[in-house]
């Protein structure tokens, strides 16, 4: 689908709350070109200077490349790899190894070094991602252990003693003045690397990124596919890796003591000591870290206990690491001009209490294709659904259930009855023992969540699902993944595309606009952390709504709300169904969910009891019976 084509008659790329924003670019840029300038100035400095200075710099600078890659899956995505080294290592090797027998061009050499290396990364990222956690980290531990044990043994790689490096080409005639050329080289890769990861946050990638790290179920419901997004980045981070194995290798003897397991712990912990999920906390970390024993020359065993101290100490007090202390007192001064003001009224409160709902969404949300009079049927189909978890009882008994296009379809029961485990096999969160899902008549039974978002499914859950460092705005952003083209691709480079900027502008007023519909823009700038319940809630179903879809699957929407926001929450879903959102709403309350609904199916103990009009399952006896309590 086109940007232009979402686009809705009157609906434009910029907003009134935008209206800073030139302002804002253009100092942003200015900052960006000065410190650009500094930085060429300080290169030119280094190359100039003597061997002792070049190569204390030169080695921080390769490890802030390292310490980026590894912030790049760490900070981004939460997995903390243990495998850089080993990516460290397969470019240093094989660069030396291949210009030393066969005599390559280093630069020729390059991209196939980053090839082999990205590869290598999305190989062991494919098995690796299968577990998470620590279970994550020690597998890739095991793959830079068993590099570093091959290294060692292998005649190839000269085993402990290593192999002396390539020596890095001369600047052509008439660069001499430049000084020494691997100065630059180095400093422009750890320029570039910096440049890709800052990049990459200012795109709507990086919002994604950070929902699939604390919030997984969330983008998958937004049409994200999680585990390629895992290997992809994984990939790009070994790739980084593999780049900084290619500088490193200029710059003396390649050994297996450089690539093991010590070393990749070190670069975890100038991760942590910089500032994890920072641009520029990974290189200063690097930077602390490889440098303190050059400029702490004192005896060797006093060196390490004060250096381990240090370290222990940054991390355990500080756990936002040199960066994050920075920002978080920056953040502190800014907190109050971001604070939704209490007193505000939002337009949506305004609106209802005038008596003029039907302003409240504009043509805007409406998907396209949509008629009020388009031929009814069933969206949503259940055949025979089966399941159960692990070897235990059935959940779900031969349960047959039939959404009707336009309609909200209440799902209740009493607890354990299987309501939730049903809208989790509807939305593709569990895979059915047996039996079908049928989405606008095809089937889906066996297809992940990203696919049915395709279809324009979407859900909300009963605990929010949210990145709660993201402001509400941002998290909004999510949800808009699958309707702008080439988010992905484009990330690398995105402040510099013209077409990415008009996206990214158009992204942002849609989240803000949507927010505002559902009663929640004076937080559109707000952290989730920061915001209360009721507007978490809202936040999660406008980041439903931003894409337009066409079935919503609400699990208990109304839990832990006041009277006031039930009915808020109310009005909001019968405007929907003017637009004509299919919703399946699982909802324990009653007088909430019974006036809203077109159908009522009651499970218990994982079968259906009846489907029926509200008023024919509120006159049941065996529902009176079993889930009133009558």
């Amino acid at each position: 689908m086109s940007l232009e084509r979402s686009l809705a008659p009157g609906e434009t790329p910029m907003s009134s709350s935008t209206s800073g924003r030139p302002v804002r670019m253009r100092l942003q840029v200015w900052g960006i070109l000065l410190g650009v300038a500094a930085y060429v100035a300080a290169t030119a400095a280094v190359a100039e200077a003597d061997l002792g200075v070049q190569s204390l710099v030169l080695v921080a600078a390769v490890f802030g490349i390292l310490a980026i890659s590894l912030d790049l899956v760490a900070g981004m995505l939460g997995l903390y790899s243990l495998g850089q080294g080993g990516f460290f290592a397969i470019g240093a090797y094989l660069t030396t190894i291949v210009v030393n027998q066969l005599d390559w061009n280093v630069f020729a050499l390059l991209p196939i070094v980053l090839a082999v290396s990205g590869a290598a990364g999305m190989a062991v990222g494919a098995i690796s991602l299968r577990v998470s956690g620590l279970y994550f980290a020690i597998t890739t531990f095991i793959f830079t252990l068993v590099l570093t044990v091959l290294a060692t043994d292998l005649q190839i790689t000269g085993g402990l003693q290593g192999l002396l490096g390539p020596a890095f080409p001369a600047f052509p005639a008439g660069f001499e003045p430049l000084g020494t050329p691997i100065v630059w080289c180095v400093m422009l890769a750890l320029f570039l690397c910096t440049a890709l990861v800052w990049n990459i946050r200012q795109s709507p990638l990086y919002p994604v990124l950070l929902s699939i790290r604390d919030a997984e179920h969330f983008a998958e419901a937004a049409g994200v596919r999680t585990s390629l997004a895992k290997v992809a980045v994984f990939g790009l981070s070994a790739m980084m890796a593999g780049g900084a194995g290619w500088l490193f290798s200029f710059l003396g003897v390649v050994s297996p003591g450089q690539f093991d397991w010590a070393v990749s712990l070190n670069i975890l912990v100038m991760v942590l000591i910089g500032g994890i999920n920072t641009t520029l906390g990974p290189v200063i970390g690097a930077a602390f870290v490889s440098m303190f024993p050059s400029v702490v020359n004192i005896n060797p065993w006093l060196q390490e206990m004060i250096y381990g101290a240090l370290s222990i100490l940054a991390v355990t007090m500080f756990p936002e690491g040199i960066v994050g202390i920075v920002k978080r007192r920056f953040a502190g001064r800014r907190k109050a001009s971001r604070q939704a003001d209490p007193r505000e009224e939002d337009a949506f409160v305004a609106t209802a209490q005038n008596g003029a709902d039907a302003a409240i969404f504009a043509p805007s949300v409406q998907r396209e294709g949509w008629q009020a009079d388009a031929a009814p049927g069933p969206i949503v189909e259940c055949r025979g659904i089966e399941f159960n978890y692990g070897t235990g009882l059935r959940v779900l008994r031969g349960v047959d259930l039939a959404v009707q296009r336009g309609h909200i379809h209440g799902l209740i029961g009493p607890n354990g009855s299987g309501k939730s485990t049903l809208a989790n096999v509807i939305a593709g969160r569990l895979q059915p023992l047996a039996g079908a899902v049928v989405v606008k008549g095809e089937r889906v039974d066996g297809l992940p969540p990203s696919y049915r978002a395709k279809l324009g499914m979407r859900r909300t859950f009963q605990a929010a699902e949210l990145v709660r460092e993201l402001s509400t705005s941002e998290n909004v952003l999510v949800g808009l993944f699958d309707r702008v083209p080439r988010i992905a691709e484009r990330a690398a480079i995105w402040p510099l595309l013209p077409s990415a900027q008009r996206d990214g502008a158009w992204m942002r007023h849609r989240a803000r606009k949507t927010l505002g519909m559902v009663g929640a823009s004076a937080w559109a700038d707000s952290s989730i952390g920061d915001v209360p319940h009721g507007i978490e809630q809202l936040t999660q179903l406008a980041s439903v709504c931003v894409a337009g879809p066409d079935i919503i699957i609400l699990d208990e929407p109304a839990t832990g709300l006041s009277a006031g926001e039930v009915d808020h929450l109310a009005r909001i879903l019968s405007h929907l169904k003017t637009q004509g959102v299919t919703m399946i709403i699982i909802e324990h309350q009653t007088r909430f969910l019974f006036p809203l609904c077109d159908r009522v199916t009651v499970l218990n103990a994982g079968e259906v009891i009846l489907t029926g009009s509200a008023d024919e399952v509120r006159a049941h006896p065996v529902v009176r019976q079993v889930y009133l309590g009558e």
